[in-house]
C-alpha cells in the first residue's frame, strides 16, 4: 500500500477527512478502516498507522 500526492482516478472513493480531500483506491478501500495518517519524526514523512492485522 501506498501514499500519493495526485489527482484521484476514475474508481476512487473521495472523502473530506478534516477539511482535506483524500482519494482512496477502491480495491484497497477496507484495509483503510482505523488507520491515522501520522507525521514520522524518523523517516522524515508521513506513514499510515493502525491495526497492522488487518493489513494485506
Amino acid at each position: 500500500m501506498g501514499l500519493a500526492l495526485d489527482e484521484p482516478e476514475e474508481n476512487d472513493k473521495v472523502l473530506t477527512i478534516n477539511e482535506i480531500l483524500v482519494a482512496i483506491d477502491s480495491n484497497i478501500e477496507s484495509y483503510t478502516d482505523n488507520l491515522v495518517l501520522d507525521f514520522d519524526q524518523e523517516s522524515n514523512g508521513l506513514v499510515l498507522v493502525g491495526n497492522e492485522s488487518d493489513c494485506c
